[in-house]
């Protein structure tokens, strides 16, 4: 039976890693998103073509990392689908590091019509997802839980570099926004080993955004908010030592 799985090797370059030469992860965060264009090329519900009316955006993932990963390491990363609803659709990864399993992730992926800003379904629009049957379900992107206080750290706006072919903020730079809040000195000793983020609201070009952060010991949360006060992003980061 096909698995729909799709494969990629990377070797980790010198710039992909942070200070301690490690694999930052926003480029892991980045190449599930790559990988996944790949596969949703591969199985017939991404083309080239689409782009210009459609684009798929994640919803929420989670990422569970084992160990750090480093400079000239090579990995594998891998991803499928699993079983879809109408408009939601869950998406598994995996990276291998010498044929051992150090990380996997979980994410919820809906179809937008770019001009519209509306969910779409594909079927309503003549695009076919497979039903994988071949795959034990993973757990589904955590929910998060605001059980600590935040407190107003800064306001950002998203700028040109913060802006996607979807016209509006990358899921990558929600991601980067939040580990510039968290003390530089933290990854001295710790590497990020749980990362949970809830994509609440698009944020569209030269929105300004109120940051919040809170943390309990090696757990920090980062809130994402407008100017009304309305929620657009809630992120989970827990660190470990090494």
């Amino acid at each position: 039976m096909n698995d729909y799985m799709t494969y990629k090797k990377i070797e980790v370059d010198f710039g992909d890693v942070d200070y301690m030469g490690e694999y930052r992860i926003n480029n892991i965060i980045d190449q599930f998103a790559r990988i996944a264009t790949i596969n949703a090329s591969e199985y017939g519900f991404w083309n080239d073509d689409m782009a210009k009316t459609y684009g798929w955006v994640v919803a929420k993932q989670s990422l569970y990392l084992n160990e750090p990963i480093k400079y000239k390491d090579i990995i594998e990363l891998s991803t499928t689908f699993s079983h879809s609803t109408f408009v939601t659709f869950p998406r598994y990864y995996f990276i291998n590091r010498n044929d051992k399993q150090i990380a996997f992730g979980t994410s919820i992926w809906t179809l937008i019509d770019i001009q519209n800003r509306r969910i779409v379904a594909p079927k309503r629009i003549g695009i076919h997802v497979p039903q994988n049957e071949n795959l034990l379900s993973l757990d589904l992107p955590k929910n998060i839980q605001i059980d600590i206080p935040l407190k107003y750290i800064q306001t950002r706006q998203v700028l040109y570099s913060d802006v996607d072919t979807n016209q509006h903020m990358n899921n990558v730079r929600y991601l980067e926004w939040a580990l510039d809040l968290i003390d530089y000195h933290i990854h001295d000793q710790y590497f990020i080993c749980e990362l949970h983020i809830l994509y609440k609201k698009e944020i569209r070009p030269l929105t300004p955004v109120d940051l919040y952060m809170g943390n309990s010991g090696l757990k920090y949360i980062i809130e994402g908010k407008s100017e009304e006060d309305d929620q657009f992003f809630l992120i989970e980061i827990l660190f470990k030592e090494r």
